[in-house]
C-alpha cells in the first residue's frame, strides 16, 4: 500500500555486474529498510541477470533484454514503483548507510510543492572532492553539475536548487505523473545525458522545487558504464541532448544566446564523426520542437524568469 513517504529505488544496469553488486549490498545496509529496490537490467551479457536471482532474491527484476538507454531504463522502473517518492541511483554508486533514512527526512519536513530532493555525490576514488550537489544552468547553455570536483564539506545545510542529478536524487511520483510526456517521464529519445536536466527545468516551470540534502550521501565511479562507449560518447549525446533540452524548455532569449556554443558543437561533432552525425542532430531539434507545445502545457512559471532566478554567472 502506498504511503505519503513510501519510497522505491530504481537502479538501471547494463554489464555492470561488480559495480551492480556493490550498489545493492549498500542498499542491503540501509539503517532505514522500508523500501522497495527496482532494477532494469539493459540486455546485460555479463551475468548481472543471474547474479541477482542468486545474491539479491528481494528485489524486483525488470529484464529489458536491450540496452534501452538510461532514461527509458528509469521509466520502465517507475513504471512498476509502487512508491510516492521514486529514488533514481546509478549503478556504479554506494549509498552511505543512512542514504534513505535522510531522504525520508528531507520529504517528511518539504512542502507541498517540493518534487525533487538531491543527494550528495562524492567521487568513490576521491572522497574529498564533490561529483555532484544537483545541476547548474549557465547563460551559454552549458547544463553541469553543481560543485563539481569542489572539495567537500562538514558543515552543508540543506539548501534550495535549480534541479537534480538523477544520479542520485528522489522524485515525487504525482510531479511525474503530473510531468509525463509521450516520450516518458524522462524522455527516451535523450538515451543518456541531460535527461535529468531536461526533467528538472520541465518541474521548475511546472511550479515544483528542488531540494539539496547534504547528508543523504552516496559514492560514485564517475562513468563508471559509460567508459566503455568509446572515447568521444559522453560529449556526443551531450551536444545533442543540449539541443533538445533548451528547444524543450528554454525561453527564445536563452536559445538566441546559446546559438554560439551549439554551431561549435556541430563542427567538432562532425570533425569527429563526420557527416552521419546531422541526421542525429535534425532528430535532436525536431524531437525538441515537437514537444515544446507540450511542456507549454504545463508551465505554471515564466521561463524567462526561471533562468534569471536560477542561471550561474558564466
Amino acid at each position: 500500500m502506498q504511503t505519503p513517504l513510501s519510497i522505491s529505488v530504481v537502479v538501471v544496469n547494463w554489464n555492470a555486474k561488480d559495480e551492480l553488486r556493490r550498489c545493492l549490498e549498500s542498499l542491503r545496509a540501509q539503517t532505514d529498510h522500508d523500501f522497495e529496490t527496482i532494477v532494469v537490467d539493459n540486455g546485460s551479457v555479463d551475468d548481472s541477470l543471474e547474479m541477482l536471482k542468486v545474491e539479491f532474491p528481494w528485489v524486483v527484476v525488470i529484464d529489458a533484454a536491450a540496452n534501452l538507454g538510461f532514461a527509458e531504463g528509469c521509466n520502465r522502473g517507475i513504471d512498476e514503483a509502487k512508491g510516492s517518492w521514486v529514488a533514481t541511483l546509478n549503478n556504479d554508486a554506494v549509498a552511505s548507510p543512512t542514504w534513505i533514512a535522510e531522504l525520508r527526512a528531507a520529504i517528511r519536513d518539504g512542502d507541498p510543492r517540493l518534487g525533487m530532493v538531491q543527494s550528495r555525490i562524492v567521487f568513490q576514488q576521491k572522497p574529498d572532492r564533490m561529483n555532484s550537489t544537483g545541476i547548474l544552468i549557465y547563460p551559454n547553455g552549458v547544463f553541469i553539475d553543481r560543485d563539481y570536483e569542489h572539495p567537500t564539506k562538514a558543515d552543508e545545510s540543506r539548501e534550495e536548487i535549480f534541479c537534480v542529478s538523477a544520479g542520485a536524487a528522489l522524485y515525487r511520483r504525482a510531479m511525474l505523473d503530473e510531468l509525463r510526456l509521450g516520450s516518458g517521464f524522462f524522455d527516451r529519445t535523450f538515451f543518456m545525458y541531460f535527461e535529468d536536466v531536461d526533467l528538472g527545468w520541465r518541474a521548475r516551470l511546472a511550479g515544483w522545487s528542488a531540494l539539496y540534502v547534504p547528508r543523504a550521501t552516496v559514492y560514485h565511479a564517475f562513468h563508471g558504464t559509460s567508459n566503455r562507449r568509446g572515447k568521444h560518447f559522453v560529449r556526443l549525446h551531450c551536444c545533442k541532448n543540449r539541443v533538445r533540452t533548451m528547444l524543450k524548455n528554454a525561453s527564445l532569449r536563452y536559445i538566441l544566446g546559446t546559438t554560439s556554443r551549439i554551431v561549435s558543437e556541430l563542427a567538432w561533432s562532425a570533425t569527429q564523426e563526420g557527416v552521419k552525425v546531422l541526421p542525429a542532430y535534425w532528430a535532436a531539434i525536431n524531437d525538441g520542437l515537437s514537444q515544446r507545445s507540450a511542456v507549454t502545457r504545463l508551465v505554471r512559471e515564466n521561463r524567462r524568469a526561471v533562468e534569471l532566478r536560477w542561471m550561474a554567472n558564466e
